[in-house]
C-alpha cells in the first residue's frame, strides 16, 4: 500500500520503470502467442481522470466519502458481441471502486448496494483505452521491441 503523505515512497525512477517495462515485455515475448506477434503485447491502459472523478462521485452517493479508498483494475477481453477469435487486441481494464470495510479490509464495491446487489446496477466501469491501439509511441516507457 502507498503512504498517501509521502509520494517519495511510491514514485520510482525512470531507470527502474524502464527495467520493469522491459521485464514485462521480455516475459510476454516468451509466451507462444507473442513470439511472432510482439506488436500485440499489452503495454498500458489509459484511464482519464474525469472518469475516475465521476466514478468517485457516483460511489460517494451510495457509500459515503470516508469509505472510498481507491480503485482496482481487472483485466478482461472485449469483443463479446462480435464473431471474432478472442485476442489481446481486445484487452481492457475494468475499473471498480474499493472501499474500506471494517473486519473485511479493502473490498470491491461491485454493486451500488451491498444489501441489494442488483446485477444491472453495478460500479463496474470500462472507460479504458488499451495500448496497443492507443499508445504514445514517443513515450520514454514505450520501449522498442527487437
Amino acid at each position: 500500500m502507498s503512504d498517501k503523505n509521502n509520494t517519495s515512497k511510491t514514485r520510482i525512477s525512470l531507470k527502474l520503470a524502464k527495467t520493469r517495462v522491459k521485464a514485462w515485455l521480455d516475459f510476454m515475448s516468451s509466451l507462444p502467442y507473442y513470439k511472432d506477434n510482439k506488436s500485440k503485447i499489452p503495454r498500458a491502459v489509459y484511464i482519464p481522470f474525469a472518469d475516475i472523478d465521476q466514478l468517485k462521485k457516483d460511489c460517494e452517493k451510495h457509500y459515503g466519502k470516508d469509505k472510498i479508498k481507491g480503485i482496482r483494475m481487472y483485466f478482461g477481453l472485449a469483443g463479446e458481441d462480435e464473431p471474432i477469435e478472442k485476442s489481446f487486441d481486445e484487452f481492457r481494464g475494468l475499473i471498480v471502486p474499493v472501499l474500506e470495510v471494517p473486519s473485511v479490509g479493502h473490498k470491491d464495491a461491485i454493486h451500488e448496494s451491498f444489501e441489494s446487489p442488483d446485477p444491472e446496477k453495478t460500479n463496474i466501469y470500462d472507460f479504458t483505452a488499451p495500448c496497443p491501439r492507443y499508445c504514445d509511441e514517443e513515450s520514454e516507457l514505450y520501449l522498442k521491441m527487437e
